[in-house]
């Protein structure tokens, strides 16, 4: 089966809550590094493309990357995606969260409003313009029965200059998740910067995700996902790999339009469909 929508949603909105590091828990996807930003690598249970699931996994892994809408508040947001929630974390932590006013390195536990079980704990300092910091979950149930429990670590660093209002953020980590009887790894590393003044953004993101049956793959840039936030996705081109050899490219070809081109595993892609809204 391939992931399911309302599973998908979980994924997307816990992960604008909080990005996570892999601390070496959950399952099969990989990712190497240690510097806080990892390297997300080809999981042992990635699916194997073909006609008949190419489309739907084009449009499970762009949902992941998703569209560039301005997000006001992410706990009032169902389904945020990655790019927002680059451009959203560090004033949720950073600004909403704290409890000193004070710039110098501190920890936090921000459990509350995210954790029924278990906790949540920031780590974050400021110099200037610029923030960094970190988020460690330990057995997190955000479902309050156990049916949705998070472990992991994310780390993340962002720069504005206030003159030009140009922006920087990179945040990388993995989340491991126990839903139902899934047990869910994502390993992601995103690279964004745009400017707050025009609207323009562009994102480089490799992501990967595990432990969903027949759904698992690894995501990379192949041409920075870029376009305004005001009109959407205008430019870009992923590669979605999966096992056997097989591949995936999305190719933008308009606004929140793009062309998925299937390669079998010859090494030759093919035009396979269209996707757009996302």
């Amino acid at each position: 089966m391939t992931i399911s929508k309302s599973i998908r949603s979980i994924l997307i909105s816990f992960t604008a809550s909080v990005f996570l590091l892999a601390t070496g828990c959950g399952g099969g996807g990989g990712g190497s590094g240690d510097d806080g930003f990892p390297t997300p690598t080809l999981p042992a249970d990635a699916a194997k493309f073909d006609g008949a699931n190419a489309n739907t996994i084009a449009v499970s892994a762009v949902s992941f990357v998703g569209t560039l809408d301005t997000v006001a508040e992410l706990k009032t947001e169902t389904s945020p995606s990655l790019a927002e929630v680059a451009r959203s974390v560090a004033d949720r932590i950073m600004r909403q969260r704290r409890t000193s006013t004070s710039v110098a390195a501190r920890t936090e536990d921000i459990s509350a409003g995210l954790c029924v079980t278990g906790t949540a704990t920031a780590k974050f300092e400021e110099s200037g313009t610029s923030e960094s910091g970190s988020v460690t979950f330990n057995d997190c149930d955000i479902s309050g029965d156990g049916e949705i429990v998070i472990n992991g670590r994310f780390s993340y660093d962002a720069s504005m200059n206030a003159t030009t209002l140009d922006y920087s953020f990179h945040v990388g980590g993995s989340l491991a998740m126990a839903v139902n009887t899934e047990s869910i790894t994502i390993v992601m590393n995103l690279l964004e910067s745009g400017n707050d003044g025009t609207g323009a953004i562009s994102s480089n993101v490799s992501f990967s995700l595990s432990g969903i049956p027949d759904s698992g793959f690894l995501l990379t840039t192949a041409q920075a996902w870029a376009g305004n936030v005001s009109t959407g996705i205008e430019d870009g081109q992923l590669i979605i790999y999966g096992s056997d050899n097989t591949r995936l490219r999305i190719t933008v070809t308009g606004i929140n339009t793009a062309d998925v081109d299937l390669d079998d595993g010859s090494g030759i892609f093919v035009f396979d469909s269209i996707i757009s809204s996302f």
